[in-house]
């Protein structure tokens, strides 16, 4: 295979996992709030290019999902004066080509759709390693009821492993991804009562039907505390089952818009083969 083509399809892969860990939430807007919104979900991480996913909002009855939205003027710089126009690659889907980010370096993000224009700025935090990660497999005390028939109701726990640098303030995000599908809720950690500790979150997979050659896989991200904040309101923004709850908008970090965010963050990925 040339070696052009081996670069591109890395960068396909690379691509599709950065949108899947981007758009895991399901934003609902007041119901108050009729007009359609533009919906900005925009990270850049550290060492892989910008990519910005643009919709617009649908009514909170509308079954649909939301359309993507084309055309628009993206622009990514950084404080050093580098800057690039993102390319739409699919409808509403838009990467940087050259420019990836680093680790301390603020970045601006600029977003002209029609008649919007939105902003937001942010800087890539350091780089926390990982110290361990490891996958157990374990069932429910007694073996559980049976999820089908003659089969216990089995799940896997994940533990990650991190050190905490110590006299700063450091945020967190883990994204958990089930054979590439997003599983479970906003994993966002501060180190309020944990600063300059080693750490161990332990995240529970469900999925009794998982079979030897599925995956499970983890993203871990520093984050700025604005970013914390947009997600840990998502964990907030909708109630009960059924979207019984009251709709309320979640925090942004978004100057110009009131759906969305932008996560400049650093990143490491973690997979697990069941055996």
């Amino acid at each position: 295979m040339p070696l052009k083509t081996k670069r591109y399809n890395k960068l396909i892969i690379l691509i599709a996992a950065i949108i899947s860990a981007s758009c895991s939430e399901i934003i609902e807007i007041n119901i108050n709030d009729s007009h359609p919104q533009l919906v900005v979900e925009a990270s850049i991480g550290r060492g892989e290019p910008a990519v910005v996913v643009l919709t617009r909002s649908v009514n909170l009855y509308h079954t649909g999902t939301f359309p993507p939205v084309s055309g628009a003027l993206i622009i990514i710089s950084d404080k050093e004066g580098n800057s690039e126009i993102l390319t739409e690659i699919n409808p509403g889907i838009y990467v940087s080509v050259n420019l990836t980010g680093k680790s301390g370096q603020t970045y601006f993000l600029t977003v002209e759709s029609e008649e919007e224009i939105i902003s937001s700025s942010g800087r890539i935090p350091e780089y926390v390693p990982v110290d361990t990660f490891r996958v157990v497999n374990s069932i429910y005390p007694g073996g559980g009821p049976p999820v089908l028939p003659n089969q216990t109701a089995d799940f896997y726990e994940v533990y990650v492993t991190y050190t905490d640098p110590v006299d700063e303030q450091n945020y967190y995000r883990i994204v958990l991804t089930v054979n590439g599908k997003i599983s479970g809720n906003n994993y966002v950690y501060d180190d309020r009562l944990t600063n300059g500790n080693q750490i161990e979150n332990l995240l529970v997979v469900y999925n009794p039907e998982l079979k030897p050659g599925d995956s499970i896989s983890v993203e871990v991200q520093c984050i700025s505390k604005s970013v914390y904040e947009y997600f840990k309101s998502m964990g907030g923004s909708s109630g009960g089952p059924g979207g019984s709850s009251s709709p309320a908008n979640p925090y942004t970090n978004l100057q110009g818009a009131i759906l969305g965010f932008f996560n400049p963050h650093t990143v490491e990925r973690l997979h697990y083969i069941i055996p």
